[in-house]
C-alpha cells in the first residue's frame, strides 16, 4: 500500500513546521569477544563466529566500530574505523580467526584496551561496549592477584566507562561466568547482561544486546505482511532460521520474489542460523515474507520517518513506576502537527514474564510545550522476571515500533521452597551482590497466618544465605512479610520492602499430652521404691504407736528422777520449808 498523497505531504512538511531540532548520534561500537581455552566446552562449535558476523552486518553505516579478542593478552582482531562495506569485509575476515587457544581471561586489560579513546564524554557519540566472556577473572595462578584485578573492575574500571559516558552490555556464554561483575558493569552503565545458557541461543542474545544498544527503527509484521512506507530508504530483514529449513524469500508489492539465488539488487548475509536481508529504496507498498515465523525476526529500517520512545530501563524492582513516552520524528524534526497525528496510534504492548499480552493505549500530553509527545504511565506492580513492551506508531499507510526488554527483580533474592512435609517450607533470603554488598545485609521477615496472626520469623546466616524452616498449622493462605537493608556499591544505605510472597498451609493438630493406663505392677513396684535402707516396708500405724510409748517413757523417767531429788532434801531443809509453808 502506497503512502496517501496528502499524508505524505504532511510528513514531508509536519517537521519543518516547528522548531526543534534532535540529530541523531554517531554510535561507536566496541565488540570484545573471548577466546580462552574455556571455549572449548562452552562453544565447541565456535557460534562467536556466525553471532559477530550478525553484529558487523547490523551495526549501522557510517558508524565507528571496532572488534578485540582477549585471553592472557589483548588484540585488536578488525581494526577500529567507519563501519562501510570494506570495514564490514575485514571484520567478517576478523569473525573467522576467533579461536578457543589463549590461556587465562585478563577482562581488566581487555575492557582498558578496547576503551582507547574514550577519555572524556562526547555528546555527539554513543558509545557501545559488546562483551562475550564465559568466564571469571583469571590472570594468575594466584588467587589474590585474580582478586586485586576483579577489585579494579569494580573500581577504576567501571570509573573511567562511566566517565566517557560508555554502555556496557555484556553476555556470558557459561553460568560458571562472574554474573555478579558482569551484571554491575551492566547496571552502573546503563547497559545490560543476558546469560546464553547454549551457544546456540548465541546469535539471539547478542542480536537482543543490539537491539538494545541501538534502538533500530522497526516495522511491525502483521502475520507474514509489512507495509513499506515512501520515507524508508533502506530495509533489512533479520529472519532466525532452523537447521534443515527452507529458503527465505521476499516477496514485494508488484514483483517477482527474492531470494539469496535471486536478489535483484539486494545484499543477503546467510550463516546457519540465520538470514540478514538489505534492500535499498524499496518499493513502497505491502511486501509478504516466506520464512520461518519467530517471534525474534525484525523488519529493521533506515528512514527519515523515526518513532522515538524512552522510560523503559533494561532493569528495575517490581514496585518502580514506568512513564514511557513516544514522538514521532522526520528528518530530526519532532513532528507536532495534529493534522498528521490525528491519523497515527499510539499503543504499548506488554507481554509479562508469564507470556500474558496486553495493549495499552498512549495519550496525547497535555502541555502545549509536549506537543507531540505520547505517554502511558505504567504504574502496574510487575512480577519478577523478564518484561517485553513494544511501543508502535501505527497509521493506514506506515507503523513503526520500539521493542525492550526489562529485567524486573528485587535487589535481595528470595527463595522459598517445599520441605519435608505439607505445609512446611524452607525459606531463603540473601543480597543479589551485583546491587548490595553481603556484608550489613539485614532483613526482618514476618509470617501472617490465614487467621490474620503475625510472628516474627528467626533467621540464621548459613553458607551466604539468610535462612529459616517455616511450619504452618492452618489450612489457607500464609504470607512472608519481607524487608530489607543494606548498602548499595556507592555506600548508600537501600532500605525496601519486598512486600509478601506466599505459601500455602496445611492444618495440623495441636500436640496433646497423654497420660497413661496405671499399670498395678508398676504401682507395686514403686511402693517397694518406698522401702526404708533395709528393704522392708515401712509401717506409719505401727511406727505412730510407737512414738506415743516413746514419749510416756520419757515422762515416766522425768517424774521418778524428781522424786529421787526430794527424797534427798536434808532435815534443816524441810523445817525451813514448813516454816514457810506457815508463814
Amino acid at each position: 500500500m502506497r503512502l496517501h498523497p496528502c499524508l505524505y505531504l504532511l510528513l514531508l512538511t509536519a517537521g519543518f513546521c516547528s522548531p526543534g531540532a534532535a540529530a541523531e548520534r554517531v554510535y561507536d561500537f566496541r565488540v570484545v569477544i573471548d577466546v580462552s581455552g574455556s571455549m572449548k566446552q562452552t562453544d565447541p562449535d565456535n557460534l562467536r563466529v556466525p553471532a559477530l558476523k550478525l553484529v558487523n552486518g547490523l551495526i549501522p553505516t557510517g558508524s565507528r566500530a571496532g572488534v578485540w579478542t582477549f585471553g592472557r593478552y589483548v588484540d585488536m582482531s578488525v581494526k577500529w574505523g567507519r563501519v562501510d562495506d570494506d570495514w564490514r569485509k575485514r571484520a567478517d575476515l576478523g569473525a573467522d580467526r576467533i579461536h578457543s587457544n589463549a590461556s587465562f581471561t585478563n577482562i581488566e586489560s581487555a575492557l582498558a584496551r578496547a576503551a582507547v579513546g574514550w577519555d572524556r564524554p562526547d555528546p555527539e557519540t554513543k558509545r557501545v561496549l559488546l562483551l562475550l566472556t564465559d568466564g571469571k577473572v583469571d590472570i594468575s595462578r594466584d588467587p589474590e592477584k585474580n582478586r586485586q584485578s576483579r577489585d579494579k573492575i569494580f573500581g577504576s574500571s567501571l570509573a573511567a566507562l562511566k566517565k566517557a559516558g560508555a554502555e556496557v552490555h555484556a553476555i556470558a556464554l557459561s553460568q560458571r561466568s562472574d554474573e555478579v561483575l558482569l551484571k554491575h558493569l551492566a547496571l552502573e552503565t546503563n547497559g545490560s547482561f543476558a546469560l546464553a545458557r547454549t551457544a546456540a541461543e548465541l546469535q539471539k542474545v547478542f542480536f537482543r544486546m543490539f537491539e538494545r544498544a541501538a534502538r533500530p527503527d522497526t516495522v511491525a509484521f502483521d502475520g507474514r505482511e509489512f507495509p513499506i512506507d515512501a520515507s524508508i530508504r533502506e530495509m533489512t530483514l533479520l529472519v532466525f532460521r532452523l537447521p534443515g529449513s527452507a529458503p527465505t524469500r521476499l516477496i514485494p508489492p508488484d514483483g517477482p520474489a527474492i531470494s539469496a539465488q535471486n536478489p535483484r539488487g539486494s545484499s543477503w548475509r546467510g550463516d546457519p542460523g540465520y538470514d540478514l536481508i538489505t534492500v535499498k529504496n524499496p518499493q513502497a507498498g505491502n511486501w509478504r515474507i516466506d520464512a520461518e515465523l519467530d517471534p525474534d525476526n525484525r523488519l529493521m529500517v533506515v528512514t527519515d520517518l523515526k518513532l522515538r520512545a524512552s522510560g523503559i530501563p533494561a532493569y528495575s524492582t517490581p514496585v518502580d513506576p514506568l512513564q514511557i513516552f513516544a514522538e514521532l520524528f522526520n528528518r530530526d524534526e519532532k513532528i507536532r502537527k495534529s493534522s498528521f497525528l490525528r491519523f497515527v496510534d499510539f499503543s504499548l504492548t506488554h507481554v509479562d514474564n508469564q507470556g500474558r499480552e496486553k495493549t495499552f493505549p498512549l495519550t496525547h500530553a497535555s502541555e502545549r510545550e509536549h506537543k507531540g509527545r505520547y505517554a502511558y504511565p505504567y504504574t502496574q506492580r510487575l512480577a519478577e522476571g523478564t518484561h517485553q513492551f513494544v511501543v508502535t506508531a501505527d497509521s493506514a499507510s506506515f507503523n513503526r515500533s520500539k521493542r525492550f526488554d526489562l529485567e524486573v527483580q528485587w535487589p535481595a533474592e528470595v527463595v522459598i521452597e517445599p520441605a519435608d512435609a505439607a505445609g512446611v517450607y524452607d525459606f531463603r533470603l540473601r543480597a543479589r551482590e551485583e546491587y548490595l554488598k553481603p556484608d550489613g545485609f539485614v532483613a526482618e521477615v514476618e509470617i501472617e497466618a490465614p487467621d490474620g496472626t503475625r510472628e516474627p520469623l528467626p533467621l540464621e546466616s548459613i553458607g551466604g544465605w539468610l535462612r529459616a524452616r517455616v511450619e504452618t498449622n492452618q489450612d489457607g493462605l500464609y504470607q512472608a512479610r519481607v524487608r530489607v537493608s543494606g548498602l548499595n556499591h556507592a555506600a548508600e544505605i537501600i532500605d525496601l520492602n519486598l512486600g509478601v510472597f506466599p505459601m500455602l498451609g496445611a492444618y495440623r493438630e495441636p500436640p496433646v499430652s497423654v497420660i497413661p493406663p496405671i499399670d498395678e505392677a508398676a504401682a507395686q513396684v514403686e511402693q517397694s521404691e518406698i522401702a526404708g535402707a533395709d528393704g522392708d516396708s515401712v509401717d506409719w500405724r505401727l511406727a505412730g504407736i510407737v512414738i506415743v510409748i516413746v514419749n510416756l517413757l520419757l515422762l515416766m523417767l522425768l517424774a521418778t528422777g524428781w522424786l529421787v531429788i526430794r527424797s534427798q532434801k536434808t532435815p534443816a531443809e524441810l523445817i525451813l520449808d514448813d516454816e514457810e509453808i506457815s508463814a
